[in-house]
């Protein structure tokens, strides 16, 4: 696979204005800074998170802005150019990074006092069967200012992916909405703190 997107990135005080392009194993940026040339080849096992900046002060240029946090480097900001959407390019990312991943985590930060209402919605249980999305396990972390939804199966970011676009789910997202203090973002299931007893939890094998 080869996707091309326009763009503006910045790593660290250097700017420019280029390429980026989306290829088999790695994520390259391409592009003219005022020092000259500026190129970034990155890994995809360099990424640990793909986020969307919520901060005005953090845009590049006024353009809607995500970020690329690296093991192997400093963040590396990047602005789409022309048609290209943030959503669909860190979707493209988030479902490249860590493809033979059988697990799937997504932090939420919590507004203050919210605690007690995310385990009354929790207690709900989930919007969906997991079952139906061919989950073979679920759980939700829950601690003061923060919540981990954790999946696992097999292919678990396209299930998840695909069942994001259910009314259901998005039902359910209105209901978060009022606890959400920022947007929810994809980390690495491997370095997530686990508390022994979840607030939630499913198994395919179980109740």
């Amino acid at each position: 696979m080869h996707e091309r997107f326009a763009v503006v990135f910045r790593e660290g005080t250097a700017q420019a204005s280029g390429r980026l392009d989306v290829e088999r194993d790695r994520l390259l940026l391409q592009g003219v800074a005022s020092g000259g040339e500026l190129t970034l080849a990155i890994p995809y096992s360099d990424l640990r998170e793909v986020r969307v900046v919520r901060s005005p002060r953090e845009r590049l240029d006024g353009y809607r802005t995500f970020v690329l946090e690296r093991s192997g480097g400093p963040a590396i900001q990047i602005a789409p150019l022309g048609v290209a959407f943030v959503s669909e390019i860190v979707s493209l990312l988030s479902s490249l990074t860590n493809r033979d991943s059988d697990a799937l985590a997504v932090r939420v930060a919590l507004k203050e006092g919210c605690l007690k209402r995310a385990r009354e919605l929790l207690a709900k249980g989930p919007p969906l069967d997991p079952a139906s999305l061919g989950l073979s396990g679920h759980q939700v972390y829950l601690r003061e200012g923060e919540a981990v939804f954790v999946f696992h199966g097999r292919d678990v970011r396209a299930r998840v992916s695909k069942a994001v676009a259910h009314p259901a789910i998005w039902r359910a997202g209105l209901a978060w909405q009022r606890c959400f203090a920022a947007a929810p973002a994809i980390i690495d299931a491997a370095n997530v703190w686990l508390d022994p007893a979840p607030a939630y939890t499913w198994s395919a094998s179980g109740p």
